[in-house]
């Protein structure tokens, strides 16, 4: 295991501009999740929980702080060197799935590989396991419109978990679903998180959601309180 957390940030800031006018949404945030852990972040609408997952995933940058992955700084890298570490050490799910409609749930799960090579036997075998591990092996082959919206996450669950990552972002991962799909949904999350032994950084309104994980974090003015 490393010794360095997986992820580090060290006064994270971020503020907008709009109208001529600056909007701070995060000032000086510090977080760290370690390996094999669990981290839900909560919070008021517009508090600015997505957008500190995105800053975490170096989908957007900083307009202050530190970045680390795994002790690395990530400031001042390329967005190539970012996407490439990203598609290989990062799981994301999103809470609108962002599936290709035209793909089936089998073809879906294996594009996290194309992203980062030629799709091999063994890939193909993974992705499969994973989707009968989210209770899928019946649908491999139905696309998306042919899927509920329960099973649709759990088809991005498995593409998020595609490439064995060290660390899967999850935002508002049950957002769009009723109560039991949402249980669900959590409870394969974890469940494949700690088998993965992955760490899981899981945005959430939901109390009884973030209850559930390792470690609970409010934001609220920009910054972790309790």
């Amino acid at each position: 295991m490393s010794e360095h957390p997986i992820i580090s940030a060290r006064a994270l800031a971020k503020t907008y501009t709009a109208a001529g006018r600056e909007i701070p949404v995060l000032q000086g945030v510090d977080f760290d999740i370690l390996a094999g852990t669990s981290v839900s972040i909560r919070g008021e609408s517009g508090s600015g929980k997505t957008t500190l997952l995105y800053l975490l995933s170096a989908l957007e940058t900083p307009t202050g702080g530190e970045l680390f992955w795994e002790g690395e700084p990530v400031n001042g890298k390329s967005q190539d060197w970012k996407a490439a570490r990203r598609a290989r050490w990062m799981g994301m799910v999103f809470q609108a799935f962002y599936l290709m409609p035209e793909l089936s749930a089998l073809e879906n799960v294996l594009m996290a590989r194309r992203i980062v090579g030629q799709v091999r036997a063994q890939d193909s075998q993974r992705a499969k396991e994973l989707l009968e591990r989210v209770g899928l092996k019946d649908r491999m082959k139905h696309v998306s419109a042919q899927l509920s919206g329960g099973e649709c996450q759990r088809v991005a669950v498995a593409r998020a978990l595609m490439n064995r990552p060290k660390i899967l972002l999850a935002d508002e991962p049950t957002g769009n679903l009723d109560e039991t799909t949402g249980e669900g949904v959590m409870t394969l999350l974890l469940e494949l998180t700690r088998q993965e032994a992955a760490a899981l950084i899981l945005v959430t309104h939901n109390a009884a959601h973030a209850a559930r994980t390792d470690q609970t974090l409010f934001l609220r003015k920009g910054g972790f309180g309790k």
